[in-house]
């Protein structure tokens, strides 16, 4: 009986090794698909919240060197142009401010009250109102800028289109071109001051729109988890302003901005036309 028991033990142990080998390569197996799954899974989550962790604490900043235009001595009333400028040149177009104002930029007069008492001038989507040169200048929205560009863009045959990206938020717009070392033009209200808002009547159409004052254009260039940066005309390179305050200014003026991009964009455009006639206006900058 000790003898059988002993063989019958021994019996066992080659199947015993089977039976754990198989466990062993079952378990290697499952191992090697987890972690393949898991890094799949991983690089997918990661490639999509990279954009959004971009700009999570300071060791995450990111801020685009574009060339800086100072407005103060030459065009003070042209952020407006200056802005899309540094935008250009950091796309590599060749152009000159005074090139850009000369050349492409619409402009109309100023506005003026009629006999009626009632402010008259024309829309400043489809021109600057005033002189860039002049410190009685108005300005104008982004639907003149981007027709500025197109005219340049097409002289140049700089192989670049402006998108409309109007419509995002401050955040989007450094989650969707920051990101890509792509600066966004926009506009905000001078310094991120309260806006004030004047009706003027469209000395073409009889329709009213609404001046947003002190209103102003710069560059985003950048952020962090507190700041957005902005290639200000009036303030500096890469100046920083708080993002509550600067996300208030820019929705003030109906979160108009453009951005250069390869190629022309498909669709675009649209948001313009659903941007409040009642657009703020009141007096110059």
């Amino acid at each position: 009986m000790e003898k059988m028991e002993r063989t019958k033990g021994r019996d066992r142990l080659p199947r015993e090794k089977t039976h754990w080998g198989t466990k062993l390569l079952a378990c290697a197996w499952i191992s090697a698909l987890l972690f393949v799954a898991g890094m799949v899974v991983g690089g997918m989550l990661n490639q999509e919240g990279h954009a959004e962790d971009l700009y999570d604490g300071e060791p995450e900043q990111k801020i685009l060197d574009a060339p800086f235009i100072d407005q103060r001595e030459e065009f003070p009333t042209g952020c407006e142009s200056v802005s899309a400028v540094m935008a250009l040149q950091h796309a590599g177009v060749e152009v000159t401010v005074r090139e850009f104002i000369d050349s492409c930029l619409p402009q109309g007069p100023v506005p003026e009250n009629g006999p009626d008492g009632i402010l008259y001038g024309q829309n400043p989507r489809e021109a600057f109102l005033g002189s860039p040169y002049s410190e009685s200048g108005w300005g104008c929205y982004a639907p003149a800028i981007q027709k500025a560009m197109d005219a340049l863009l097409a002289e140049k045959k700089a192989g670049l289109a402006v998108t409309d990206a109007s419509g995002k938020t401050l955040e989007e717009l450094c989650q969707a071109y920051i990101s890509r070392d792509m600066p966004v033009i926009v506009w905000t209200t001078m310094y991120m001051e309260e806006p004030s808002f004047t009706e003027v009547t469209d000395s073409r159409t009889g329709q009213p729109f609404s001046w947003v004052s002190p209103e102003h254009c710069l560059l985003l260039v950048g952020a962090d988890q507190q700041y957005y940066y902005f290639n200000d005309p009036l303030a500096g390179k890469a100046v920083p302003y708080e993002k509550a305050a600067a996300e208030a200014a820019y929705q003030a003026l109906g979160c108009q901005a453009l951005v250069l991009e390869a190629g022309r964009p498909e669709g675009g455009g649209g948001i313009f036309s659903a941007i409040s006639r009642s657009l703020p206006l009141a007096g110059t900058r």
